[in-house]
């Protein structure tokens, strides 16, 4: 049977319900409302307007959310450390043809792949047909762009293995392009970019629109119209497919939370208010359309009741440990939340922790999300590479072009003891003034984008100036 580019791979199929849930659940109560059954059940013999009542009053804790937040926000704690030649630093300024540098495109691009744990990046260059010298190409802005594609938007992917280097073969990326409808008004349609390795071996991009027909076709090629043997293309992830995402386990607890919560408050909305009942009390009654219709009997300070002999009036009242057992339950997913990685969320510990417990106590988790940092950081090492040799046109060393996500998640700084410490070693020459440097940024004492040869220019600017005056006096006397 032939291969649709509108068809999805098995992989693309069985993670998309996780991937929708875990972006349904971040969003928050609004987003998770709005699927009403898919997420809350609706008990058995509940109608539609009180199946309304309970999910209406029910409340939804957005812990993933929150922790989403406080991930995206460790990682970027200190900025981006990006390393390149002086003379295509320019090129950092606008990655991606919409006005995002590239720290930009790493925070977002880091955000989304911390969420679902998949997504890509490609590389490529507008067209450029009539622009051939270097000049032209800076005068026209046409150097290339990167473009970061969601989890969703990789529809199909295959690897081929020649000897003992495997190497990607197609990709095919999911677009909604915005396309003329009626007099000013337009649609989004769904279009399909094919990135693949043609028989011949080199790199071409399909661009079909809704009814699977071809629009444009080409050859990417370099300044001198050399075609390219390989696709611009990396996922975020070390891994070849998509695998569980990070967050999966607390959006699953985030949502058996949420049911829970639905069913307290449901149950407090019935059980708060106390209902009255009557037993041998003759209740009131009218006549419509000539029939006797009993009517309930009214309470109030001031109507009175007149019951006959053996006739009473109670409250119905809750007794019984179910809401309770609720909340403990509620209180226990809360705290397993705080243990899957939602301590920003956690109530603050009763007793005191000390720093080094404390530090072990995140150990677990701050592992997790250096093992990303550092994927990430080789990811972008590799796509920044192809990225600048698309934009000048000539290959570049490995060893010139460097990303380094921040992994350091200890948010406390250097006290004065360390930092007289690291001073004496240094002044004994124990360890060289560029480690005495790389310390005191890491313990936060120098700001993390402070330059060590700047650093040292300046400071002997300053002791010329201090010096200046007092040679001056000397030279006075002499």
């Amino acid at each position: 049977m032939a291969v649709s580019v509108f068809d999805y791979n098995a992989t693309y199929i069985k993670m998309l319900p996780k991937w929708k849930k875990c972006r349904d659940v971040v969003q928050g109560e609004d987003s998770v409302k709005l699927f009403r059954e898919l997420y809350l059940p609706r008990p058995s013999g509940m109608d539609d307007e009180d199946y309304r009542g309970y999910i209406t009053r029910s409340q939804f804790f957005n812990a993933t959310g929150r922790t989403l937040d406080g991930l995206a926000g460790m990682l970027g704690r200190k900025p981006v450390f990006v390393s390149v030649p002086k003379d295509l630093e320019f090129y950092l300024q606008n990655v991606d043809g919409k006005g995002h540098s590239f720290n930009q495109f790493v925070s977002a691009t880091e955000r989304d792949s911390l969420l679902t744990g998949w997504g890509g990046i490609l590389i490529d260059m507008p067209k450029t047909d009539g622009v051939r010298s270097q000049r032209d190409f800076e005068e026209s802005g046409l150097y290339a762009y990167m473009t970061f594609y969601r989890a969703e938007m990789i529809a199909n992917f295959h690897y081929e293995t020649k000897g003992r280097f495997r190497s990607l073969k197609y990709v095919i990326l999911k677009e909604m392009v915005e396309v003329p409808a009626m007099e000013y008004t337009t649609e989004l349609k769904e279009y399909r970019r094919v990135c693949e390795i043609d028989k011949d071996g080199y790199y071409r991009q399909t661009l079909y629109d809704d009814n699977s027909r071809i629009i444009e076709q080409i050859y990417p090629t370099d300044r001198n119209g050399k075609k390219f043997t390989s696709i611009p293309f990396s996922f975020t992830s070390i891994n070849e497919f998509p695998e569980e995402p990070m967050l999966l386990d607390l959006v699953n607890l985030n949502l058996s939370h949420y049911r829970k919560s639905a069913d307290y408050e449901n149950g407090l909305h019935w059980t708060g208010v106390p209902t009255p009942w009557s037993q041998g009390a003759d209740a009131p009654t009218e006549f419509i359309n000539g029939e006797e219709v009993a009517k309930p009997l009214k309470l109030g300070g001031s109507v009175v009741l007149n019951l006959p002999a053996g006739a009473s009036m109670h409250y119905l009242e809750f007794s019984g440990s179910g809401c309770s057992q609720l909340s403990s339950a509620m209180q226990a997913d809360e705290e397993k939340m705080a243990i899957l990685g939602a301590r920003i969320i956690s109530a603050e510990k009763k007793g005191v922790e000390s720093a080094e417990t404390a530090k072990i106590h995140r150990a677990g988790e701050n592992s997790v999300l250096a093992e990303f940092a550092v994927n990430m950081s080789i990811i972008f090492s590799k796509m920044l590479k192809l990225y600048l040799e698309w934009s000048i046109g000539k290959e570049l060393k490995t060893e010139d072009i460097s990303v380094s996500i921040n992994t350091d998640f200890d948010v406390s700084t250097m006290n004065s003891q360390q930092i007289t410490a690291l001073v004496s070693l240094w002044q004994q020459g124990g360890i060289a003034k560029r480690d005495l440097f790389n310390n005191l940024k890491d313990g936060e004492i120098l700001s993390a984008d402070r330059d060590f040869d700047e650093m040292n220019a300046e400071i002997e600017e300053e002791q010329m100036a201090k010096n200046a005056p007092i040679q001056n006096g000397i030279a006075e006397q002499s």
